[in-house]
């Protein structure tokens, strides 16, 4: 994972993928959330939501976020983008 991506967790915290409902541990999932329309790498403010990495480089999943987030103005680039930078 992408050293920007880590951050500290407790060994044991388990959530849920929002595209695939498969539930990992926290240190193996990418967190999001959207401000102000922007869909970004979770900044410690606000509601969030994790993908696998399974899930993060599969096309199906921009759907699953769009439904999420609702607000966001160019979504798909912007979900691209973060997603090419977790991927490195």
């Amino acid at each position: 994972m992408n050293e920007v991506v880590k951050k500290k967790y407790s060994k044991k915290s388990i959530r849920m993928c929002v595209a695939c409902r498969k539930r990992e541990l926290q240190k193996d999932l990418f967190r999001f959330n959207v401000m102000e329309s922007v869909l970004q790498l979770y900044n410690g403010k606000g509601r969030s939501f994790y993908l696998c990495c399974k899930c993060s480089r599969e096309g199906t999943t921009y759907r699953s976020v769009k439904k999420i987030v609702k607000k966001a103005q160019n979504l798909k680039e912007q979900f691209e983008e973060i997603m090419q930078i977790c991927q490195k």
